[in-house]
């Protein structure tokens, strides 16, 4: 099987960034007790930050319950908050402090070192697969709505 492969994944900078909350996985969270916070910064940059909250022997992960309770707060900017629907964390902005670690097999990881506090909004950088531009000397791709619209103005124009 061929697949054409993604090259132009970001890394969010390194230091304090302001993130957006794209996304929170909760397949895992019955099986597993773990879900998956995916952040994107201004550019395009992604990370993702999982959170376990029991431990390999059963045991409940104070750790992530604690950097989970920070992201929360920090996110809804609610220092007193003791509970949150995820949905409600979709969507917002919270300045972070990112730092990046070296793999072992020659990838880079981008971490969230730290969850600061709530953070101004920006508009997300599009990524270009989903771009309405195509680079020079390709043709843009058309979408599915684009693809109906002219196929029902040909059906349109061949009745007439």
């Amino acid at each position: 099987m061929k697949r054409k492969l993604n090259s132009d994944f970001k890394l969010i900078p390194e230091g304090e960034q302001v993130v957006r909350i794209a996304k929170i996985d909760e397949s895992d969270y019955a099986k597993f007790q773990k879900i998956v916070v995916h952040v994107e910064d201004a550019n395009g940059g992604k990370a993702r930050e999982n959170f376990n909250f029991v431990n390999n022997d059963e045991t409940p992960n104070e750790v992530a319950e604690g950097i989970y309770a920070r992201m929360c707060r920090a996110a809804m900017n609610d220092q007193t908050l003791d509970e949150v629907d995820t949905k409600e964390l979709i969507g917002k902005f919270v300045t972070v402090e990112i730092v990046h670690t070296p793999s072992d097999k020659g990838g880079t990881f981008c971490n969230i070192k730290k969850w600061i506090g709530p953070g101004e909004p920006f508009t997300p950088k599009q990524s270009s697969g989903s771009s309405a531009t195509a680079p020079a000397g390709e043709p843009k791709k058309k979408t599915a709505a684009e693809i109906l619209e002219e196929m029902r103005a040909k059906k349109a124009a061949a009745g007439k």
